[in-house]
């Protein structure tokens, strides 16, 4: 892989590299220099760029995830360039291996496609969804690449969702900010008045029918359950909630991940990705009565 800047003023290339923080450790390098390149020549950290130059540098491969199997899986990419991969994870996916899981989740099928395109790197989530809620997850071809859009969360770099809860909600645009902490000895979290992690769920309501509403909504804070815990202190779970909501329904998780927006932070690119509704979403509207 390897970083294809713009270059926008005069100055060595030590400096330029200072300023859009890339490492040394993270290049390739022969015996005497690091692989950098400007217009086709290659050229050393002392070299100077000039405004309108083409700087490659060359990156180091980090090698395939040692605790991750690869597997053949059919993923719906949305979205694809040489440093991000966007994939629409369907509902009832874990993300990552784990113990009771080495196989069979999206860590093992990305994986499993970077084989096929022949490229030698790790899997690196720039966000998580819960295992029950489908939707985007972008990932970053290089902890590098993961790195410049760490910094972007909740500011540059956006992700909206879509929710169907039970019932009518009075307060149709609000943000709730609430603490949200784990159970002891146990994977649910529920709404605390100190000590838990800060974070804040606004919703707006998009449309209404009988007994429940269609919901948008925006995340700041990366606390899992985090949505489906704050709808359902308020009385109004998601459906299909198996965990917060005391309804029960034969149906997926009525959560997802539709739209994100944000720069790439190597070729500055503005991408902005939107899906439509899911076909459970269509479905269990359709049906209500």
């Amino acid at each position: 892989m390897e970083l294809i800047y713009k270059v926008k003023k005069p100055e060595t290339i030590k400096r330029f590299m200072t300023e859009n923080n890339i490492p040394t450790s993270i290049l390739q390098k022969d015996e005497k220099n690091y692989k950098i390149f400007v217009n086709g020549e290659i050229k050393s950290r002392k070299d100077t760029v000039r405004k309108g130059d083409k700087i490659h540098f060359l990156l180091e491969e980090e090698g395939l995830n040692k605790n991750v199997q690869p597997e053949d899986y059919n993923l719906e990419i949305v979205y694809e360039d040489e440093y991000l991969l966007v994939i629409n994870k369907p509902e009832n996916m874990i993300m990552t291996v784990s113990k009771s899981t080495p196989v069979h989740t999206l860590s093992n099928y990305i994986l499993g496609y970077y084989k096929k395109i022949e490229l030698n790197n790790m899997v690196h989530f720039i966000n998580k969804i819960d295992r029950e809620s489908s939707g985007l997850v972008v990932a970053a071809k290089h902890r590098f690449v993961k790195f410049l859009l760490s910094n972007k969360l909740d500011n540059e770099l956006q992700f909206s969702y879509k929710a169907i809860v039970d019932g009518i909600l009075d307060v149709k645009d609000f943000d709730i900010c609430l603490p949200i902490k784990k159970q002891d000895d146990s994977f649910v979290r529920e709404v605390v008045e100190a000590g838990g992690e800060e974070c804040s769920t606004r919703y707006k309501v998009e449309k209404e029918y009988k007994n429940y509403s269609l919901l948008d909504i925006q995340v700041t804070g990366k606390v899992p359950h985090q949505i489906r815990v704050h709808l359902s202190f308020f009385g109004k779970a998601v459906v299909g909630d198996k965990i917060y909501n005391k309804h029960e329904y034969p149906v997926p998780l009525m959560l997802c991940c539709y739209k994100t927006s944000f720069i790439n932070p190597v070729s500055e690119k503005a991408i902005d990705l939107e899906l439509p509704l899911p076909k459970h979403f269509t479905e269990f509207l359709k049906g209500i009565k």
